[in-house]
């Protein structure tokens, strides 16, 4: 059994391997002049105005008021990715990193590249989402008020559970990071998806669909408007049903409720669609207004970005079947996209 003081200093190294992390992600963030700009808005929020930095400095104070009191709740002789991050950096020298140390420095640089973008979503979202209801409540239209206040909300809790899944990492929530992905195409396919990486992506193959379509026939408008909210639905419901586990490029463990019960990639097959409706106005106008070139430029870019994503599901897939938990799983839930098809 610790001792007080040998819990005590436990607690004061992970604090401060903790604190280093997030220093070091603070003035990446903060000075590097991509983030920098990408950090630089502000929204007004009725009684202040607050700035996307303000949010990202409080979240990172938050973390050090609250950090002592986590690693309090940790079992006795709990090696966090903190620690084992800054001792394989210091060790390097002499030898390689060990596996534990080598998941610790990949976990680590996924929380630090995902948790800043995470964050700024769910403040962008959150202030959206008060606005639109404000909106919504003064003018009572369904298009485009309701519409876009249930597509924040639904965009709210979907970001809301990632940003817990990337922050908190603990033995009882049996959320633990056990591996990351560990091929290059795995990352490649991943950060392609989210910026600045999605910037450029989109510079090479276009970005033809929207997340608001305007059809001109009103039926056709409330149809395809209602079907996207649900197929987002369906995408923020997979994000509920990873819970604590949600996160990019790791296993934290295996998911089977929710819509993970009926195919193994619910949230990808859902944007998608969801892509592909939104994308529908604009390759109307262009078969019938456009070139038959520019038409198929449109359609190459959303069948591109499918195509993203479907890699991002075979690499996900490579990577979990390394875990027996996965592979059972797989049995039970044999259809990746399509139930009863594949």
């Amino acid at each position: 059994m610790k001792t007080p003081t040998k819990r005590v200093k436990a607690v004061v190294i992970n604090y401060t391997a903790a604190l280093a992390l997030l220093f070091v992600g603070y003035q990446f963030f903060s000075y590097q002049p991509y983030y920098k700009e990408f950090f630089s808005g502000s929204h007004d929020l009725m009684l202040f105005t607050i700035s996307t930095n303000e949010v990202f400095y409080y979240y990172v104070l938050l973390n050090v008021i609250l950090l002592p009191f986590f690693y309090l709740s940790l079992p006795e002789n709990y090696q966090t990715k903190s620690v084992l991050f800054w001792q394989a950096l210091i060790n390097l020298p002499k030898r390689k990193p060990n596996e534990i140390e080598r998941i610790a420095i990949l976990g680590t640089l996924v929380k630090i590249f995902f948790i800043p973008l995470v964050l700024l979503w769910f403040f962008n979202h959150t202030v959206n989402t008060i606005w639109n209801f404000v909106d919504f409540i003064d003018y009572g239209e369904f298009f485009p008020k309701g519409y876009w206040l249930l597509f924040h909300i639904i965009f709210l809790v979907d970001v809301a559970f990632f940003l817990i899944g990337y922050t908190i990492e603990h033995p009882k929530l049996n959320n633990e990071i056990r591996s990351v992905e560990p091929t290059l195409l795995g990352w490649f396919v991943a950060l392609a998806c989210y910026p600045p990486f999605n910037t450029a992506v989109t510079e090479i193959i276009g970005w033809y669909s929207s997340d608001y379509p305007q059809f001109n026939d009103f039926t056709w408008q409330l149809v395809f408007g209602i079907t996207i909210l649900l197929l987002l639905g369906v995408y923020s419901w997979a994000s509920v049903a990873l819970n604590f586990k949600a996160s990019n490029l790791t296993n934290r463990g295996v998911i089977s409720k929710g819509p993970y019960a009926y195919i193994r990639h619910p949230a990808y097959v859902a944007k998608n669609l969801a892509w592909w409706i939104g994308s529908m106005p604009i390759l109307y106008a262009m078969w019938f207004e456009k070139s038959l070139f520019e038409f198929c430029l449109a359609i190459g870019s959303v069948l591109s970005w499918t195509g993203i994503y479907y890699m991002r599901a075979m690499t996900e897939e490579r990577h979990l079947n390394n875990d027996p938990e996965y592979q059972i799983y797989c049995e039970r839930v044999k259809y990746k996209f399509i139930p009863k098809v594949y």
